[in-house]
Formats: structure tokens, sequence, C-alpha cells
């Protein structure tokens, strides 16, 4: 398990390396509102969706990590400068992607009962999928 994690974190960067090298910043006007909080926040959520997908059997693992590095693709867009390499460095780090998976196994149980994470998963993929290339 820790091989995969740490092939996953240098996924991350590689795919976050490669996206900040070769494009600008999204073209969503964010008035300078969207910075590292924000982002940090999402990504957490985003990372717990998919992984809870994965412990209830709604994407597989292959899915799951697809969708993890569209998500810090398409966050990372949206920031510049310094939030940006932040984020980046965030979203890579294998103790931060630990607690997050750990939380959603922990917690899917309770999870994989409730339509409305399915439903999310489902929902957030499918815009994943459809935008993969775009980010």
């Amino acid at each position: 398990m820790r091989k995969a994690s740490a092939v996953r974190g240098a996924l991350v960067v590689a795919s976050a390396c490669l996206f900040l090298g070769s494009s600008n910043p999204a073209s969503a006007d964010t008035g300078g509102a969207y910075g590292f909080p924000a982002a940090a926040q999402e990504i957490t959520q985003l990372f717990w969706l998919a992984e809870t997908a994965s412990a209830c059997g709604w994407a597989t693992r292959e899915e799951t990590e697809r969708f993890e590095l569209f998500a810090v693709r398409f966050l990372s867009a949206h920031l510049e400068g310094n939030n940006r390499l932040a984020f980046v460095a965030m979203a890579g780090d294998q103790d931060y992607f630990a607690r997050v998976r750990r939380v959603a196994l922990d917690s899917a149980g309770e999870s994989c009962a409730m339509a409305r994470w399915q439903d999310g998963w489902y929902t957030f993929k499918a815009a994943a999928d459809e935008n993969e290339y775009r980010y």
C-alpha cells in the first residue's frame, strides 16, 4: 500500500507540474476571491467523495485515481502563484491523502447507505469525465 501511495503522490505532482508548466490559469473570473483555503477544502471533499466511492464499490480504483488527478488539475487551474504551489504540495502529500482515505474508510458504513453521496459521486465523476482533457 505504501508503494501505491508513493506512486499516486508522484502522479499527482507530475500531473500538476505538466499542467502548471503548459497552461495559463483558467479563465474564470474569480476576482481574486478563490485561493488556497477554498481549494484545500474542495480537494479534501473531492478526495473524500472519491475514496468513499471506492470503498462503497461505486468506482474502481482506476476511476477513483483518475478522478482525483482531474480534481487536482481542475482546482489548480483556478489558483495562481504561491497558492497554486501550496495546493499542489498539499494534494500530493501522502500523509494528508492517507488521513482523508482513513476518514472515508472509517465512515464508509454510514456513507454507503446514503444515496446523496452515491448520486454526488456519479454527478461529479460525469463532469470530470466530460472535462478530462480540458484541464
